[in-house]
């Protein structure tokens, strides 16, 4: 399926990335986006029981093969839902929960994190939002084509193809055909959020298929699979060994780091809100965090710690 071609008058991308960057043009379309989509729609009623949309023809969209594989009411926090299960040929999996007395004409799609390989519909770049808690949103996922949290789905070219960019778009397109079943309109408005692997797919998402989404927000994109799978994972690990094999810095340590990098550098962008905007103007560095003889070492690092950090930070030579 060929990428769609963008509507840049109506498309938002919002880039929930370590490096903040503000440009008037983005501003712009951030003030129209504010203006426009943030007004409480009415709340849209079902026009067809849940059970029907088991019948709704979905290989025009997934090819031969697809098709809803349940449909059966369920609640999502406490709310009313119509829960969807189905799948788009070959293999992706995905899930829909159509809210039946809360939808407030959204739709919102959530990315997977890590190598996919299930349905999880936890929100992680959009946590918090009220509107997700109450029901207005309907809400789903899917497992990018693959069924295992492994590697081993990149022997199949096919695999390769629907977690690279066909599962998300496909998703998109069963989810808004599913909802103009259900409530007897299209949602006024779609978004997608994703972290980590999500982000990537929310990138990936703006650059093939812009119209598939009003919103996007992309966290923590994982881009650079070459260097992040081999040289950088290795070189953490190898970084974090002592001479009898074992870990140096163990995660419940990095809160104290967390909280030291944060206090050091969280001011610089000019504002102090749990955020670092750009690393590459802060300068921190570990041995502040040594412990000072007699110190407890629950509020400190010990040297071959801050050895390990400084060597994280410094990366492979």
């Amino acid at each position: 399926m060929k990428p769609s071609q963008p509507k840049y008058a109506h498309a938002l991308l919002l880039l929930v990335t370590s490096l903040s960057i503000q440009t008037p043009a983005l501003a712009r379309m951030a003030s129209a986006a504010t203006a426009d989509n943030t007004a409480r729609l009415a709340v849209v009623k079902p026009v067809s029981s849940c059970a029907a949309l088991s019948s709704v023809e979905l290989s025009d969209i997934g090819g031969q093969g697809s098709r809803v594989l349940a449909a059966s009411e369920s609640t999502r926090d406490g709310i009313a839902v119509c829960a969807v299960e189905g799948q788009l040929a070959p293999q992706i999996n995905f899930r829909l929960e159509l809210p039946t007395g809360t939808w407030e004409q959204r739709y919102l799609q959530v990315g997977c994190g890590g190598l996919c390989g299930n349905v999880n519909s936890t929100v992680r770049a959009a946590d918090g939002c009220t509107s997700l808690s109450t029901g207005a949103f309907a809400v789903a996922s899917t497992d990018m084509g693959h069924q295992a949290a492994d590697e081993h789905f990149g022997d199949d070219p096919q695999k390769r193809a629907d977690f690279a960019h066909r599962g998300v778009h496909l998703t998109a397109l069963a989810s808004k055909k599913l909802i103009a079943a259900f409530y007897g309109r299209k949602a006024e408005y779609a978004y997608f959020s994703g972290c980590s692997d999500g982000g990537r797919e929310a990138l990936i998402e703006a650059q093939r298929y812009p119209d598939d989404f009003d919103g996007i927000i992309a966290g923590a994109p994982a881009l650079n699979f070459q260097v992040q799978k081999t040289l950088y994972h290795g070189w953490m690990a190898r970084s974090n060994r002592g001479a009898d094999g074992k870990p140096i810095l163990l995660a419940s340590r990095l809160p104290l780091l967390h909280k030291a990098v944060l206090d050091q550098c969280d001011v610089l962008d000019g504002q102090i809100d749990g955020l670092i905007a750009d690393p590459r103007i802060c300068h921190f560095d570990p041995a502040a965090l040594q412990c000072k003889a007699s110190a407890d070492p629950d509020t400190c690092l010990s040297a071959e710690e801050v050895a390990t950090v400084r060597r994280f930070y410094e990366g492979p030579k």
